[in-house]
């Protein structure tokens, strides 16, 4: 089992400090996402206050992950489907 570390993050120019069992590196990348997103929605948006920023970007990140989910639950569904037929086509041979 992982060890839980204390790692501070800065997103929009706010330090968080949080507790993970996850990689420092690797809260330090999902940290710059998350950044990188609300710096570019507050560019295209500069009069939005910074909480309403966060919840943006909240939205457009579920919006990815539920395109995602959507994506390879079809690719699974496709390969499933293949896997089938290749299954009865080689029993039918046997």
């Amino acid at each position: 089992m992982s060890e839980i570390v204390r790692t501070t993050v800065v997103i929009y120019g706010e330090e968080y400090q949080l507790r993970t069992d996850l990689p420092e590196e690797h809260v330090q990348a999902l940290a710059r996402m998350v950044d990188d997103r609300i710096r570019a929605l507050a560019a295209k948006h500069p009069r939005v206050a910074s909480g309403r920023l966060a919840v943006l970007a909240a939205m457009t990140f579920a919006e990815e992950l539920a395109r995602l989910k959507a994506e390879h639950d079809e690719a699974l569904a496709a390969l499933q489907a293949r896997w089938r037929r290749e299954k009865a086509a080689f029993r039918s041979k046997v």
